[in-house]
């Protein structure tokens, strides 16, 4: 079993279930100590991860709340003695329903902005000063493949994962002479249960997997490797990049 991420605590936010629960389930797998964090209640995700020898927690967490963040955080180092890293995961995306840039409500526009831009910014912002008194550490925040090509019908979830890469980028020179190093995943459209329960989602899926260079559908199992190679020291001088992870998709 690789055990890359030994002994490092790892904060998961959106973890309760889909691609959350999927990471947070791979990175206890690879030997990392996980808080699991969601608006939704974690005690299933936590379980599985402990009946299969990992070491893992749960709260309630919304990061569009800055003390509930804070609470996070400090619960991650009573708990595991420190934070090591960060999975900025927790977004609205599989609930939204496809609209015309003119028909998005500002209701809703301020909503995924809250949850997909300042919850990133909120988590990294009560996570860093652990890092930092830890030595270091290494956040990962989740774009989407979308960015790098344009798609119609969801202009508020694609700006809001634009900010996110801008973030990053942004944050990774700030706090890189701290010791902390920022990273990006971007995935393409990955089956998760939520996406799954989209109407009509086969069979776009059918033409998404036709269109990437591995012409099938992603799972939530294929972040993993990337989530974890971000995390760990094999990655010790990468910091401030992207990567794809949509099975040749696109192509930079």
């Amino acid at each position: 079993m690789n055990q890359a991420l030994h002994g490092r605590s790892v904060v998961v936010t959106g973890a309760a279930q889909g691609i959350g629960a999927v990471l947070a389930a791979g990175l206890a797998q690879m030997g990392a100590r996980v808080l699991l964090a969601d608006v939704a209640d974690t005690a299933m995700a936590v379980s599985r991860i402990r009946d299969a020898g990992g070491e893992a927690l749960g709260m309630r967490v919304d990061v569009t709340r800055a003390e509930d963040c804070e609470a996070m955080a400090e619960q991650a180092v009573a708990a595991f003695g420190g934070i090591d890293g960060l999975v900025c995961n927790a977004a609205l995306f599989a609930t939204l329903p496809l609209l015309g840039f003119d028909a998005i409500s500002e209701e809703r526009w301020d909503r995924v902005m809250a949850v997909n831009v300042r919850g990133p910014w909120l988590c990294a912002r009560a996570c860093v000063p652990r890092m930092v008194a830890g030595g270091g550490g290494s956040i990962v925040m989740i774009s989407t493949a979308r960015v790098f090509n344009g798609h119609p019908f969801m202009l508020d979830y694609d700006a809001s994962k634009g900010a996110v890469l801008a973030m990053a980028k942004s944050l990774a020179r700030e706090v890189g002479p701290q010791g902390v190093r920022v990273n990006t995943i971007a995935p393409g459209l990955t089956m998760s249960e939520g996406v799954l329960a989209r109407p009509g989602i086969a069979e776009r899926a059918v033409g998404i997997a036709r269109s990437r260079a591995l012409a099938r559908d992603q799972a939530p199992q294929d972040l993993i490797g990337a989530v974890g190679f971000f995390l760990s020291p094999a990655s010790a001088n990468v910091t401030g990049q992207s990567l794809i992870v949509d099975g040749g998709g696109v192509m930079q």
